[in-house]
């Protein structure tokens, strides 16, 4: 309900609003102290909507001498008669509200008045505006003093940029709330583990002009390439060639790649592929990878009870990988490879030998980690005293390989970052691969796999 207030002059000097009045009493003294500013010349007539902004005061001519004033909002604007004919308006409150005025013959008028926010707080709220950018469903509202941030589902990155201005800002209220569904990047591993020869892994490591790579087959053409057939950026180009060629030609180059170097050594025989999951993992999230088994371990509960727990062993991969707006990638990177030793029992149950790395490296995508010399060729003796150790997935096939226990051979994981979308041709590949194996499943069973 509108609230309004009436008095007759002269005014006896007290205000509704103590700290608007302070306000308005010092804009009033100084505009009564300058030089001119009560020569109605220079006096801009009162128009019938004003807008003013907060602790400004401006004076204006009116056509009689103003007998009463009534404000609607009087934490608003503050109207002052002065020198006969003319009034001083000074915003206070952000707001809108009406003043009525009346002359010495009872005319009345009104006027509708507009009070925005002081012109530091529009400046803030703009700074604001850019720092946090065009963001849907967050908005930027200065109230008296204050910046209101308000809305819904805000992306985290915003958020923390506001964060850090509001330390620099106290008088920023942030009411908006962090998102707990924002997508991020996605973030495909593709894991290669293998055994290698010692001498064919020295060789793709540290002697690299030594090892080289797989070919690639591409047509060329003088000028012009086309969607199908195109060489890879690690080939000579058309004018390196040592002779020019006209039209269409075949053409065979070595391209450096360390995937074509690795199916070279597999075709050898001096390496073989163990295993080669996939992982997905959004960015900032975590992704893990276990094979192995587990062996139950007893475990006195009080009360002469007994509880098991299930302790795991074999190849463990943890990785977290965060993406930036670059498409480039940071990542931890833990391994852990754990095998039961059988030379250490405490009550029959067998002690467990474990090693573990962690790295924190920077990639782009596309480029490769490796992790190497994991595990110990003497883990390879426990095969014959274990029963079902030859059996564990990955690492059982690695002990039973007379070239391992030989210490001829390494155990070397290859982890692969991609960024990835719903229409990357790596989840495209994945999806196909995935409809060929149900595909297959079908025609096996005469049933759907998902059935």
């Amino acid at each position: 309900m509108a609230r309004s207030m009436e008095w007759r002059w002269p005014v006896n000097g007290l205000y509704r609003n103590l700290g608007y009045g302070i306000l308005s009493g010092m804009a009033l003294l100084l505009l009564l102290l300058s030089p001119g500013l009560s020569r109605a010349a220079q006096v801009v007539a009162l128009p019938d909507e004003v807008t003013l902004y907060a602790g400004q005061a401006t004076v204006y001519s009116v056509d009689d001498e103003v007998s009463r004033v009534a404000v609607g909002r009087g934490e608003v604007v503050e109207v002052k008669p002065i020198d006969g004919r003319q009034v001083v308006l000074i915003g206070g409150a952000p707001g809108n509200t009406t003043v009525w005025l009346w002359y010495g013959d009872d005319v009345q008028r009104n006027v509708i008045i507009h009070v925005k926010p002081d012109s530091n707080t529009l400046n803030l709220a703009q700074r604001v505006k850019k720092i946090i950018g065009s963001t849907a469903g967050v908005e930027i509202t200065p109230i008296g003093d204050n910046i209101v941030v308000s809305g819904e589902e805000l992306p985290e990155v915003i958020a923390d940029r506001l964060d850090i201005v509001k330390k620099a800002y106290p008088q920023i209220i942030n009411l908006a709330r962090k998102s707990d569904t924002e997508l991020r990047p996605m973030v495909l591993m593709k894991v290669r583990i293998m055994e290698f020869d010692k001498n064919a892994l020295r060789n793709l490591g540290v002697n690299w002009d030594t090892a080289i790579a797989g070919p690639t087959g591409a047509l060329l053409h003088d000028f012009h390439t086309n969607s199908l057939f195109r060489p890879t950026e690690s080939f000579l180009s058309a004018q390196n060639l040592p002779l020019r060629v006209n039209g269409w030609a075949s053409y065979l180059g070595i391209a450096t790649n360390i995937n074509s170097t690795i199916n070279l050594m597999e075709q050898s025989g001096k390496a073989f592929e163990l295993a080669s999951p996939q992982l997905t993992a959004r960015s900032g999230g975590v992704a893990d990878f276990l094979v192995g088994g587990e062996i139950p371990i007893p475990q006195s509960a009080g009360f002469g009870t007994t509880t098991v727990e299930y302790r795991p062993y074999g190849i463990k991969l943890h990785i977290e990988p965060v993406v930036n707006a670059r498409n480039e990638i940071s990542t931890v990177v833990k391994t852990e490879i754990s095998r039961i030793d059988p030379s250490i029992t405490v009550q029959g149950i067998p002690g467990f030998l474990t090693r573990q790395t962690s790295a924190e490296i920077n990639l782009k995508q596309g480029q490769t980690v490796v992790l190497s010399s994991l595990v110990d060729s003497t883990a390879s003796q426990a095969v014959d005293k274990v029963p079902g150790l030859g059996s564990i997935p990955i690492l059982g096939e690695l002990f039973k390989s007379r070239n391992f226990r030989a210490n001829r051979t390494d155990l070397v994981v290859f982890v692969t970052p991609y960024v990835i979308t719903a229409d990357s041709r790596e989840n495209r590949d994945g999806i196909e691969h995935s409809e060929a194996l149900r595909q297959d499943f079908r025609n096996a069973f005469g049933g759907d796999i998902v059935d």
